[in-house]
């Protein structure tokens, strides 16, 4: 063979090498990366752009210029050559990661349904010699925003990754007193609690175990109570829990989600005078894994959306509106699928005040359980809507109409938001849907039965009403009629 073409020829060999060789320690791998602002991956990108890893702590920041600093989602995809061995991938997140391998049906790691929340989580998979598509999906909820994902050979780097240590700059209001932990051996709440003990936090990720030995795996439940000294300001609350949750603070139930849940993110936005204010959290798991986080932060130190607080008691329309074609139905910030931010989510048949709709009544402004938000007329029945206003976005104040009803023979309201009553003995008291006798009716308190009141008195059908929470079902119940009290202060 001539020197000339032994020398072309080597100069293939090493082409192909080159092409063949994985690049030690990822370094040289190109990701071509997509930005969303929302956080479910919806619709197409609107921001593209190309890194040279996935390795980003954005604190409580956007990624870039255009992109939300919270509920954003990120895409990251790459096809780099992988020598023929066993690999595991890591990934470190807040909120959620999901790694694919090669278009599975089945993601390789995923925390979308499994809270993971500041830990690292690993998988191992076979990969054959050649080159595999590697897809990354990030989500961020509020808060702190990271994601970092990488992988290694285990015959050649067993050990862990090597991820920096993280910004954790979301402030955390500072405790001035323990919560007191209760839990209980059943879903309910019910009966004695089986332990009690002080915690430094409310937060848990239990996995698919439980608190404690004397605590079954599944069907339990929890509550923490704590009373924090607080300077005055506006906080955003945050809760994401599987399964069932509610807060209140001062009396007051800011979130009420107590239902079958997988992961979802529940926020409110908190207005308080500086001092003492008591906290109540409440949370059942169901089956499968269970974890409860909770967060409280002034906005402003740290961002987040501004979810819309009600500073006037919502307008009494009459009208309510019911899921019907949706099994869990989104409830949003503003009247937007893509950029109103999801408040909290109502199931099937569930009925909730109507107190507002945007100009064309494609959408319906609720009440749920307090929270002001969204939902698309598509996916609901609407009744009694004739008197609904528009709305701009906030709460709707109801306008003083000469036609006022007269609640001159029921007796003089003695009570008041965030104050505790009680049914008297005798009868019943009915709660239901609408401050009105001829609305649905949600259940009853019995004779001697505690509740919070969330209301000031409201005159409706020649009654004064209170909407109240009892053992968490909120509705509204009448104080009396015919000069008699039906219920109580104590």
């Amino acid at each position: 063979m001539s020197r000339k073409w032994f020398g072309v020829l080597l100069g293939l060999l090493l082409i192909v090498g080159i092409t063949v060789m994985p690049a030690a320690a990822q370094s040289g791998i190109v990701w071509n990366t997509e930005f969303f602002n929302n956080n479910i991956l919806y619709g197409r990108s609107i921001a593209q752009r190309q890194d040279n890893a996935v390795a980003f702590d954005w604190g409580n920041g956007s990624p870039q210029s255009g992109i939300n600093a919270d509920n954003f989602s990120v895409r990251f995809g790459t096809d780099p050559f992988f020598q023929e061995g066993t690999y595991r991938f890591w990934a470190l997140a807040d909120d959620q990661v999901r790694v694919w391998v090669d278009y599975n049906r089945v993601p390789l790691i995923d925390t979308f349904n499994t809270a993971s929340v500041a830990k690292i989580v690993s998988a191992d998979i076979q990969m054959a010699q050649g080159t595999h598509h590697i897809q990354v999906d990030y989500a961020e909820a509020a808060g702190n925003a990271y994601v970092y994902v990488t992988w290694a050979n285990l015959a050649t780097n067993p050990g862990g990754p090597n991820f920096p240590p993280l910004n954790n700059s979301n402030p955390s209001i500072p405790s001035s007193g323990p919560w007191t932990a209760q839990y209980f051996a059943n879903p309910s709440l019910f009966s004695s609690p089986t332990l009690i003990q002080t915690e430094a936090t409310p937060s848990h990720e239990w996995g698919n175990g439980s608190p404690t030995a004397s605590i079954p795996a599944d069907n339990f439940s929890a509550r923490w109570t704590s009373v924090q000294t607080l300077p005055t300001g506006t906080y955003q609350l945050t809760v994401k829990a599987d399964d069932g949750v509610r807060v209140a603070i001062d009396n007051i139930f800011y979130i009420n989600e107590w239902h079958s849940a997988t992961g979802q993110t529940y926020t409110a936005n908190v207005t308080l005078a500086a001092g003492q204010h008591t906290f109540l959290i409440e949370y059942y798991e169901a089956t499968g894994a269970a974890f409860m986080n909770f967060n409280f932060v002034p906005l402003g130190n740290g961002g987040g959306f501004a979810t819309p607080v009600p500073t006037v008691p919502p307008v009494i329309t009459g009208a309510y509106a019911t899921v019907t074609g949706a099994y869990r139905l989104n409830v949003r910030a503003a009247p937007d699928p893509i950029n109103g931010a999801i408040l909290t989510k109502i199931n099937r048949s569930e009925s909730y005040p109507i107190v507002g709709r945007n100009n064309g009544s494609t959408w319906w402004q609720l009440n749920v359980n307090g929270i002001i938000g969204w939902v698309n007329a598509r996916f609901v029945t609407a009744y009694n809507t004739s008197g609904v206003p528009v709305s701009s976005g906030g709460v709707v104040v109801p306008t003083p109409t000469s036609s006022a009803i007269n609640c001159s023979s029921a007796p003089t309201p003695r009570l008041g938001a965030n104050r505790y009553a009680r049914v008297t003995p005798g009868l019943p008291n009915n709660i239901r849907l609408l401050p009105d006798s001829n609305a649905q009716l949600l259940g009853q308190i019995p004779p001697g039965g505690v509740f919070a009141i969330l209301s000031n008195a409201t005159c409706a059908s020649g009654l004064y009403w209170y909407q109240v929470n009892y053992n968490g079902l909120v509705g509204w119940t009448p104080e009396g009629g015919s000069g008699q009290y039906w219920i109580e202060p104590i």
